[in-house]
């Protein structure tokens, strides 16, 4: 099992960071465990009701809108939804009433035993509603436990970056994620790439944020 670790923490890309100006300062009613550093989009929370839920397929690399040729599997594909009720615990944290995820990375060299790498949630803990992004429908960061299904490794922190652009999905909603535990990330922090970075432009599903009251 080290052995499959080692190469997969071997094949991802490097985090990359985007350095907030002071005058950007993050702020928020309440704080989720951070695992990284700043970003550009998603550093001011509100903790509040909120339901978010769908699916998706990401061509990373690059993460644009566009599919990349059927042949090369470079895609990813998820399920995830996350709802919470605005309860914050003793230590400020946005709490996560409940949640899922579901996420596939096809691409050959994340492959574990000639199967494709398979992350799933074991629980969601944590989920607050982003202030500052550009995602016309709403935002949200939200994360906690998940396992490696194809080698069994448990309990890691997990964080996601999530998206509603509008309608259509394709082309317009977005999503990221990061394993720090086992050096994985998929995460777009290039401007140019809509919607708001971190998150990578959706080439297939939906992502929907609910009204909630």
């Amino acid at each position: 099992m080290m052995s499959n670790l080692r190469s997969l923490a071997a094949l991802t890309a490097t985090v990359a960071v985007v350095v907030l100006a002071s005058s950007c300062e993050t702020r928020r009613n309440a704080v989720a465990p951070r695992m990284g550093g700043p970003l550009a989009h998603y550093g001011s929370f509100e903790c509040t009701p909120l339901k978010i839920t769908g699916g998706g397929r990401i061509d990373y690399p690059p993460g644009s809108a566009d599919k990349n040729p059927p042949a090369s599997h470079e895609y990813e594909t998820f399920g995830a939804h996350v709802i919470a009720s605005g309860q914050v615990d003793a230590n400020g944290t946005c709490l996560a009433d409940k949640g899922a995820l579901e996420w596939v990375d096809h691409r050959p060299e994340m492959e574990i035993d000639g199967h494709p790498l398979n992350l799933h949630a074991t629980a969601v803990t944590f989920a607050e509603k982003a202030t500052d992004t550009d995602c016309s429908d709403g935002a949200a960061h939200w994360g906690g436990k998940l396992r490696v299904q194809n080698t069994g490794q448990d309990d890691l922190d997990f964080e996601v970056w999530d998206c509603d652009n509008g309608e259509p999905g394709a082309g317009h909603d977005g999503f990221a994620i990061r394993v720090d535990a086992i050096g994985y990330e998929v995460m777009c922090p290039d401007p140019d790439l809509p919607p708001a970075e971190p998150t990578c432009t959706l080439t297939g599903g939906n992502r929907q944020f609910h009204p909630t009251h």
